[in-house]
């Protein structure tokens, strides 16, 4: 049983393979979801409809590490990250496959096609804004204390639970600043000429929990919630 009804999941959740699917039964059925430790997930800054995303191309200024932007296509592998624990360093329980993640979670983000995790730091300022740098960081999925977040829900559903339709903002744990997009702070060939991110939006740390910086998950391939007890009958 649990077999079959993970295979629903991936099918409904993720939008690049439910082709029989209209992206309203998709969200429908995401919402619905706990969000479960080990999923992959995209997720959608709710005020602007921007995706969180990543690729090999790096920054040219600031860190030079790789670069995250705001992507308006809800269809890229780009913008689909791995949920886990925060840093060790942080003595932070794993982060076990299907464990339900709870509003207060200290997590990372690992993107799936490189397996950097989404970082930041004080020391450089984001090319567009000028605000906090947000870059991607590690080798393998393996980085430091600037990619841990806390899920800081806008206000918490049964039991702290974060599902598919729960609203929360990502604080920085080193630096206190949320992950922040917004359609004002875009890559254009004024200012990234002839660069393969224009038309995406920055990425950044913001000061204090804004409008722009709430999030959302829209979709995905999500492990069964371990905590449900028909999966196990």
């Amino acid at each position: 049983m649990a077999i079959i009804k993970f295979s629903i999941f991936l099918l409904l959740a993720s939008s690049t393979l439910a082709t029989d699917y209209s992206s309203e039964d998709i969200q429908s059925t995401t919402d619905q979801l706990p969000i479960t430790c080990s999923s992959t997930v995209r997720l959608q800054n709710v005020r602007s409809s921007y995706f969180l995303h990543s690729s090999e191309l790096s920054y040219g200024s600031g860190s030079g590490q790789q670069a995250v932007t705001g992507f308006d296509g809800d269809h890229d592998y780009g913008s689909l990250w791995i949920i886990k624990e925060a840093d060790q360093d942080y003595n932070t329980e794993k982060c076990r496959t299907g464990v339900r993640v709870r509003c207060g979670d200290r997590i990372r983000l690992e993107h799936m096609n490189t397996g950097k995790n989404v970082h930041s730091h004080s020391n450089f300022d984001s090319p567009v804004s000028g605000r906090q740098e947000v870059s991607a960081f590690g080798n393998g999925g393996d980085g430091d204390g600037g990619d841990n977040w806390e899920i800081e829900c806008e206000s918490n559903d049964v039991d702290g639970v974060v599902y598919g339709k729960t609203n929360f903002y990502l604080k920085h744990r080193d630096t206190g600043l949320y992950l922040y997009t917004d359609g004002g702070s875009k890559y254009t060939e004024h200012n990234c000429r002839r660069c393969p991110i224009v038309g995406h939006s920055e990425i950044s740390g913001a000061r204090g929990k804004l409008k722009n910086g709430i999030w959302k998950v829209h979709s995905g391939f999500f492990y069964p919630d371990i905590e449900q007890k028909e999966y196990f009958e």
